[in-house]
């Protein structure tokens, strides 16, 4: 009998399992080398590999079969495990959101509560269920929940629970309950709650001051966003010892959801902050008299008499920011990075509703039905495509592999070569290094910009024409060759340029057949079992018709091509 594969021997484009029907490796994930993402006939799937030295191989087939085949929508999918004379793991599907760790990163302060809620609601909802059963996530942390158009979805549940204990390999430490320091213990439901917990708290306090804040008697005496007595409950249930853990997760999240309502004069005040004491001040003297100042106007006096003429003056300002209209933002934004540079320079789009889909009756049936969409919200997207020289400055910085640019030049070129996860990648590390949102457009995002108000095949007519497009047609000097150096053609109407042709671009949407139960807002369409994303937008390799503004395509989201690219989009908060 051979020796079952040690992790350390795995290795990218590996095809591990069954020969007629592999698992090709694409690339490792997290600490070590056990967890890789592979392909399996075009579908991606999340690998863990057995590792003797952490726990019996009959524990790890057991815990992989009890925990395949738990359905709720806050959990990923988990399948049978494999196991032969070589290869032995367990089987997950990927999940296509952003990282909780990445998500949280855009409220360095603490998230709003609507936002905490939101995340956190279908958690709870699910935990609760399998605690019933007595079944648990185990190493719950900020990378084992993703975010999905705002909803926090768990992956790799259970997956960890054979092992004798939990190392920082597998999980956050600082999310593991006290019971894991020994050197042997359990996996319980109470570790999960005690996870939870401390989420809820990364979550309110911002990520970035959990090493100095998480600790419970370290914690704030208030803090905005909740009552002083819900924040009290929210502390108590943090404790350490089991005896505090909350009963029940739904309703920890029943009683966040609650204060969201709460009445904010009995939210906490900061007794020793003067700075907020006096800014509080300013604004209620500032107030009265532009009420004084309206009854005089008006001729009524409330007082029967008229008012002393107020001869104080008030030296304090008032800090906060006036958030700014849609209308008051500007037409185009180039962020400044914290390494050295801008991210990628954005077009400020207005809301809209618009006709998505084949409107002449030329298209594929995935191009059909037509409907209308509705974006509520502006957003902003790359006026070109994400270009070699900002790509290679992520991946020097990230210690990735540059990827190859086919001998053509790099520099103003849109990169090219790089998966739907590494564009993905680009778009968190863009958040990080700005502190703003970005990430690659919508579907129904990309199809809005490259119309640019037309409904016909093309932004500027229902046949190509030169000097508008780079495909194997347009005739450009590029044509059927190479890429264009970004810019190079005329832009839309919204002046956005290479939306037909040059590359192809990767979108944050699952691929459907048709746009049957396709939504009506501006949302990317996911799903649970998501094995190929779309690309838009046809390329230099590509004739004319597959740079339509309604075209569409699936491809594998660890696949790369010399004529696939991306751009990205930089989010506008709803509150504006």
């Amino acid at each position: 009998m051979n020796k079952i594969i040690d992790p350390a021997q795995l290795k990218v484009g590996l095809r591990v399992g069954i020969e007629l029907d592999p698992y090709v490796l694409n690339h490792p994930v997290g600490k070590g080398q056990a967890t890789w993402i592979a392909d399996q006939g075009g579908r991606p799937f999340v690998l863990r590999f057995y590792q003797e030295k952490r726990g019996q191989l009959d524990h790890f087939l057991l815990n992989a079969r009890k925990y395949a085949g738990i359905k709720h929508p806050s959990i990923t999918p988990n399948y049978p495990p494999f196991t032969s004379s070589l290869w032995v793991y367990s089987i997950s599907s990927v999940c296509g959101g952003e990282k909780l760790f990445s998500y949280l990163g855009k409220y360095p302060d603490g998230a709003p509560l609507n936002v905490v809620v939101s995340i956190f609601d279908l958690i709870a909802k699910g935990l609760d269920k399998v605690h019933e059963n007595d079944l648990c996530h185990g190493h719950l942390d900020l990378d084992s929940i993703q975010v999905v158009n705002g909803l926090g979805v768990m992956i790799g549940f259970g997956s960890y629970n054979w092992m004798t204990n939990i190392s920082d390999t597998e999980m956050d430490l600082r999310f593991a309950p006290p019971e894991y320091a020994k050197a042997k213990h359990d996996f319980t439901p109470n570790a999960d709650k005690f996870a939870f917990m401390r989420l809820i708290i990364a979550a309110l306090l911002g990520e970035s001051k959990l090493d100095k804040e998480l600790k419970v008697n370290a914690l704030p005496e208030n803090i905005d966003q909740l009552s002083p007595e819900t924040w009290k409950k929210i502390k108590r249930w943090s404790r350490p010892s089991q005896r505090h853990r909350p009963k029940s997760l739904v309703e920890v999240v029943r009683v966040l959801r609650a204060d969201m309502y709460t009445n904010t004069k009995t939210k906490a005040v900061k007794p020793k902050d003067n700075a907020a004491s006096n800014k509080r001040k300013a604004i209620i003297t500032t107030f009265l008299v532009g009420v004084i100042a309206v009854y005089s106007l008006s001729g009524w006096n409330p007082f029967g008499q008229t008012p002393e003429p107020i001869i104080e003056k008030v030296d304090v300002v008032p800090e906060e920011v006036i958030t700014p209209t849609f209308e008051e933002l500007p037409a185009i934004l180039e962020e400044p990075l914290k390494v050295s540079g801008t991210a990628p320079q954005v077009i400020k789009l207005s809301p809209a509703v618009f006709t998505m889909g084949d409107s002449q009756g030329i298209g594929d049936d995935n191009e059909k039905p037509t409907h209308e969409v509705n974006i509520p919200t502006g957003f902003y997207l790359s006026r070109y495509e994400v270009t070699f020289d900002q790509y290679d400055q992520f991946a020097t910085e990230t210690n990735r592999e540059l990827p190859p640019d086919n001998g053509w030049g790099r520099g103003k070129r849109p990169v090219v070569n790089v998966s739907w996860y590494e564009a993905k990648a680009y778009t968190s590390w863009l958040t990080e290094q700005t502190g703003q949102e970005y990430r690659l457009p919508t579907e129904i995002e990309w199809e809005y910009s490259v119309r640019a108000g037309s409904d016909l095949s093309f932004w500027y007519g229902d046949k190509v024409q030169t000097g508008y497009s780079v495909c194997d047609e347009c005739g450009s000097q590029w044509d059927g060759r190479s890429t264009a150096p970004v810019g190079s053609q005329i832009s839309n109407p919204f002046g956005l340029f290479d939306m037909h042709g040059n590359v192809a671009e990767w979108v944050e949407d699952c691929y459907h057949e048709s746009y049957d139960g396709a939504p009506g807002n501006n949302r990317a369409w996911l799903s649970s079992d998501c094995p190929s994303k779309v690309i838009r937008g046809g390329s230099w390799f590509d004739i004319a018709r597959v740079g339509r503004s309604s075209t569409r395509y699936r491809a594998e989201p660890s696949l790369k091509a010399s004529n696939w690219g991306f751009r990205v989009v930089r989010v506008i908060r709803d509150n504006i």
